[in-house]
């Protein structure tokens, strides 16, 4: 069976990664955690540096860098950098203060891409992010922009942040979001885009499963066609 990529873009809060990871378990794919891979970077560089140095010496690092990433039966993700296991140093509140210095840096950006690229060609995976039918996989096999309101996605992230014990202000939390999809939209490199291509899920009004069986049925209508065309 021909290797399959798809690619899931969105905003904030619209629920890319957790579906993603879901419809991957579930229908025996990879999925890769981009997110995951910038602050592995990060990591690193803070590891390395104590900060983020102000001038542009990302590509001397990426030159010392291998990464890992794992994608376990269970849904969960183990990243590696250089043998080392940091799959929860990455998760501290330092590296999400900086990794925005890392996200914004071109070479970086490509570094992770060159990565992707050569992961899919291993297996077929599943992605998502802001810019992966735009610019790391604009061939992909199947492009989705998953959505949902500011008030849904504001309401889910705050879900997010009770169930991890944290204080939640819901209305700051919808400005965090409003200021992050500026961001997102903005960005020089990586922008989040609406591509005309790609199938537009509004899952405002749809519970987790129903997300999920959508997304699933979307993938098997390309596993079916590929099926189709290799008999033929």
């Amino acid at each position: 069976m021909k290797k399959i990529v798809v690619a899931i873009d969105g905003p904030a809060g619209s629920g890319k990664s957790s579906v993603s990871s879901q419809v991957a378990q579930r229908l025996g794919i990879k999925y890769i955690d981009s997110g995951a891979l910038y602050r592995s970077i990060t990591w690193f560089i803070l590891d390395k540096h104590h900060k983020i140095p102000a001038e542009n010496i990302f590509l001397k690092d990426l030159e010392d860098i291998k990464m890992q990433q794992f994608f376990n039966p269970d849904a969960s993700i183990q990243s590696y950098v250089n043998g080392q296991e940091i799959s929860s140093l990455i998760r501290d509140e330092k590296i999400t203060k900086n990794i925005k210095l890392v996200c914004d840096a071109k070479e970086v950006r490509d570094f992770v891409n060159d990565n992707l690229r050569k992961w899919s060609k291993q297996e077929s995976i599943i992605m998502d992010g802001r810019d992966i039918g735009s610019v790391v996989f604009p061939q992909a096999d199947l492009k989705i922009y998953l959505d949902a309101s500011l008030g849904v996605r504001a309401a889910r992230r705050a879900s997010e942040y009770l169930l991890m014990g944290k204080k939640v202000d819901k209305e700051a939390i919808k400005e965090q979001i409003k200021i992050r999809d500026n961001q997102d939209q903005t960005r020089k490199y990586g922008a989040l885009q609406k591509l005309p291509e790609a199938i537009y899920l509004d899952t405002s009004d749809l519970d987790f499963e129903q997300v999920i069986s959508k997304v699933i049925g979307l993938v098997e209508v390309i596993l079916a066609k590929i099926k189709e065309d290799k008999k033929n």
